[in-house]
Parts: C-alpha cells; sequence; structure tokens
C-alpha cells in the first residue's frame, strides 16, 4: 500500500496521458472509446439478433456485456504490450519503478471500460430487467479481470522488449480468442466435449459470471468465484515475478 501511495500521483497523470494520447488529434475524440465497441456490438446484434433470429432472451444486455468486457481484455493486454518500449525516452531519462508505466496503461483502458459500462447501464435500464442485489457482485469480476489484464500485460511488455514478433502474435491471439469465447452465442451450441476447453478461459468465466448476476439474477456458486479470484491473482503475481526478473537491464535492451 505504501508504494501505490507514494507513485499515486505519477501513475494517475501517466493513466490519464495514456488516456488522452490514444484519441489526441482524431475529431470524435474521446468518443472513439464509446463507438468502437458500439459499432462492434451493433453489426453482431444485426446478423445475429435480426437477421439469424437469435433465442436468447434479453440479447442486446446480454451481447453488449460480452462486448464491452472482452473490448476490456483485448485493449488493455494490447496497450499494456507496447507501453515500456513507448515509454524509452521517460526510462532512459527519470528513475522510477517501470512496472508503473504498464500499470498506467491498463488502467487507461479501464477509464474507458467504465465509459462503455455507463452506456451499458443506459441499456439495462431501457431494458425489461429489473435491479438486483446479486448485480453488486459486479466490481469483484472487474478487479478479477483487471489482475488478469495486468499479470499478462506485464509478462508480454517485457517479451516486446526482447521480440518485436510477440505484437502481431498477440494480435492473432486476440482474434482467435475472440471466437472462441462465447461473446455472441451461447456455449450451449458447442459440443459437450469440447466445454472445458472453453472453461478453462478465464475471461469467459468471467464474462459467463457477470451475465448470470444481471441476467440472472444469482451469483455463482462461491467454489466458483473463490476459483476465478485466485487464479487472477496467480496471474499477476506471476506476471509480476517475469517483470521483474526481465526488466533490470531494460534501458540497454530497447
Amino acid at each position: 500500500m505504501n508504494f501505490f501511495g507514494k507513485h499515486y500521483e505519477l501513475t494517475k497523470a501517466l493513466a490519464l496521458t495514456e488516456f488522452k494520447r490514444r484519441y489526441n488529434g482524431s475529431v470524435l475524440g474521446y468518443l472513439w472509446s464509446l463507438l468502437k465497441p458500439l459499432m462492434l456490438f451493433a453489426v453482431l446484434y444485426l446478423v445475429f439478433s435480426v437477421l439469424m433470429s437469435s433465442p436468447i432472451e434479453n440479447y442486446e444486455i446480454y451481447l453488449l456485456l460480452g462486448v464491452i468486457l472482452w473490448n476490456f481484455f483485448a485493449e488493455g493486454t494490447a496497450m499494456g504490450l507496447t507501453s515500456v518500449v513507448n515509454k524509452t525516452n521517460l526510462i532512459s531519462k527519470i528513475s522510477f519503478p517501470r512496472i508503473l508505466i504498464v500499470i498506467a496503461a491498463t488502467f487507461s483502458t479501464l477509464i474507458t471500460f467504465f465509459l462503455n459500462f455507463l452506456v451499458f447501464i443506459i441499456f439495462l435500464v431501457l431494458s425489461d430487467i429489473h435491479f438486483s442485489l446479486s448485480m453488486l457482485f459486479f466490481p469483484v469480476y472487474v478487479i478479477a479481470e483487471y489482475l488478469i489484464i495486468l499479470g499478462l500485460a506485464l509478462i508480454l511488455s517485457m517479451l516486446f522488449v526482447k521480440f518485436r514478433d510477440i505484437s502481431h502474435i498477440w494480435e492473432i491471439m486476440l482474434q482467435l480468442g475472440f471466437w472462441l469465447t462465447p461473446i455472441f452465442y451461447t456455449i450451449e451450441i458447442v459440443p459437450i466435449k469440447y466445454h472445458s476447453l472453453f472453461y478453462i478461459n478465464p475471461i469467459a468465466r468471467i464474462i459467463w459470471f457477470s451475465r448470470t448476476i444481471f441476467l440472472n439474477e444469482h451469483i455463482p456458486n462461491f467454489k466458483l468465484n473463490f476459483i476465478i479470484i485466485i487464479f487472477s491473482i496467480l496471474i499477476f503475481l506471476f506476471g509480476f515475478l517475469i517483470f521483474k526478473w526481465l526488466n533490470k537491464n531494460i534501458v540497454e535492451q530497447i
């Protein structure tokens, strides 16, 4: 806690700068943070709900929640991957914990996620879904997902310093992940023998659990929640250790 308290202002400044930089020079500016997931949502909704008549109840809520949670993961890891290399000049001139760069980059995507979530709340209010106390559990899943994002970003940022091909590999992995995660479809359409492969994906579980509390109005059992929380913490700790190990001579490597 002392570490984050000591460097809070620097981390906040880096995160806000990163968030502003992403939309610097564009005509619509910060609106792009809302438009991109909404356009993806609109296309998927048109195809699977309007044209193919998806049988999923409250499909617009089901789909939008999946889209914003997946975008949070995809943008967070992609931003974290290039964060250290993008701050080469800052690293070479100022002495500070390099981990703050990755934290700031991923935190900037957390800001985007909150903006997208406000749009989701509007859709939720306009739907026929009523508020339930189970929805208050959603921040637990957001924190779990952020820890996963940060842990992976810490690893990817160090790998990108050494191997620039990592950015292309990760882009392909994200594309595959999008189609292999039940975002616009339900896992019921997948043969049962392959279900275990989907459940290995922690983001798929977080999306599933989040939909459960919003659409089914109940919290998944304690064991399932405990597993995903512990798993997210372990990914973060593993990423932290890898980053701490590889970032010692980072200036020379960049």
